[in-house]
């Protein structure tokens, strides 16, 4: 809106501000006065909307960069705290956890992760008589076989036959290493 309208508008609103509190329309001049406010009201509406709408996208565009500073200072001090911990693991074989006074470094052991060819493990409980462990949609129940066999290295053993699972086999994973921050 320019100047010029933006004053006409505060006049003509100062010259029917005493109406306004009892106002009530009673011919075409009021009936414009009123639409014409109308209008005013849907211009502000228009106005803060794209206001809003702009500053939501720069606080939008920061908030993802200070983000991503955020998130590059998070990953070079976690990976100095990594070797830090690394080290300390080499100088100790046992070390797993430190309590610092603002967190804790420690490394987190992880579970075995087993890798299944699952037509290959179906065909063995098959042969083996182990259906028990077979879902009716012959796919082998990963979680009784886990409960079922024992590992042996990188291998899935019958402990009853001694047999190697067919369709198996175990990865054995790294320790994970994770650093956690106190909450103040």
């Amino acid at each position: 809106m320019n100047k010029l309208q933006s004053n006409l508008n505060q006049y003509l609103e100062e010259q029917e501000r005493t109406e306004q509190e009892s106002f009530e329309v009673t011919d075409d001049s009021s009936a414009n006065w009123a639409l014409r406010k109308i209008k005013q009201a849907q211009q502000k509406q228009i106005e803060a909307n794209a206001l809003a709408t702009e500053e939501q996208d720069k606080i939008e565009a920061w908030y993802q960069s200070e983000k991503e500073k955020a998130q590059r200072d998070i990953d070079y001090f976690q990976g100095l705290l990594a070797r830090y911990a690394i080290k300390k693991r080499e100088e100790d074989p046992k070390f797993k956890s430190q309590k610092l006074p603002n967190g804790r470094i420690n490394f987190v052991k992880k579970q075995p992760k087993y890798n299944y060819d699952d037509k290959a493990v179906v065909e063995f409980l098959k042969n083996n008589n182990r259906t028990d462990l077979i879902r009716v949609k012959e796919e082998p129940s990963k979680s009784d076989i886990k409960k079922a066999f024992v590992v042996n290295e990188d291998k899935l053993i019958d402990p009853d036959t001694g047999e190697v699972v067919d369709g198996v086999t175990i990865e054995h994973l790294e320790d994970e290493f994770k650093v956690e921050v106190d909450k103040e």
